[in-house]
């Protein structure tokens, strides 16, 4: 453990794409799988509470931070490998922009949609992201996972179960590598798909400021999260800094200085008001590290 590079006492806040969170007594930054199985390993030995962030999207962390080891995979697990076909290979802390465009480069499509989404491809996987018709899981050939005991397993498409925003693999542990197949198109075509949809994106979504992106999953029928906020008047509501974004009302802006606590109460206040306006109970999608006073 002592290569692997590691920082103590670190607000979480400065790794999440909201900006918010208290520290983590540890965050260890892995530069290859193997570190990770190594990491894992030790980390269990020392009976220690161990989570997984890639690019700190999705993701609110108490104001008090936590009491455990954060393995973070986007600073170093980068690696994208183009092995023939239409076939690529891409380390769990890829940003999911950047294979997207170097998928582009290839004359390989079908990530397109995915391709405004902040998030890296550890985190896509483990929650199946999609947008515009597409989802990470109809891209994926396997996935290689690292268990509790640190041993990495690689786990064929066909038997992870891909859902909506959630997915279940037959071994649970963490993402650190996974193979994609794509389709043959040219540059040209790749790269104005995905200008089209990114700048729906910018009229549609608050673009460029401190969000995790969509608060709560869509129900499963009916209006979405997003409409059915704003038939609730909570379209611009905030609490401290936070708010419901003036363009999305199902994304959460922190507009300076909001805290964890800010934001879940916010959370709280829009759920009541759907709940009582349309009897509908809305699932946070966004996940929570941490102890919260809501």
């Amino acid at each position: 453990m002592k290569s692997i590079e590691v920082s103590f006492h670190m607000k979480l806040r400065d790794y999440t794409t909201m900006g918010i969170g208290g520290a983590a007594d540890r965050v260890v930054f892995p530069r290859s799988p193997a570190e990770v199985r190594e990491i894992i390993a030790a980390e269990r030995r020392a009976g220690r509470t161990a989570y997984t962030m890639g690019a700190g999207s999705n993701l609110l962390v108490s104001d008090a931070g936590v009491a455990a080891t954060v393995l973070c995979t986007k600073k170093h697990l980068s690696k994208v490998v183009f092995v023939g076909g239409h076939s690529v290979i891409a380390e769990a802390g890829v940003m999911l922009p950047r294979l997207a465009v170097l998928c582009a480069l290839s004359g390989l499509s079908g990530i397109e949609g995915l391709s405004g989404i902040p998030g890296t491809v550890g985190g896509a996987l483990t929650m199946n992201a999609g947008a515009y018709g597409r989802r990470i899981g109809e891209l994926t050939d396997w996935v290689e996972v690292a268990d509790a005991e640190g041993e990495i397993h690689r786990i064929e498409a066909r038997a992870i179960r891909f859902g909506y925003r959630e997915t279940e693999f037959p071994v649970r542990g963490v993402v650190v590598r996974a193979g994609f197949r794509f389709s043959e198109a040219t540059r040209e075509a790749v790269f104005e798909q995905m200008r089209q949809w990114n700048e729906k994106r910018r009229v549609n979504q608050p673009w460029g400021e401190k969000t995790f992106g969509s608060t709560f999953r869509n129900p499963p029928a009916g209006e979405g999260a997003g409409a059915l906020l704003e038939r609730a008047g909570m379209r611009g509501e905030r609490e401290g800094e936070a708010c419901f974004s003036e363009k999305h009302a199902n994304f959460m802006v922190n507009r300076g200085r909001a805290t964890a606590s800010d934001v879940r109460r916010l959370m709280a206040r829009g759920q009541k008001a759907v709940r009582d306006l349309s009897g509908v109970t809305l699932v946070p999608e966004v996940k929570m590290w941490g102890e919260f006073d809501v």
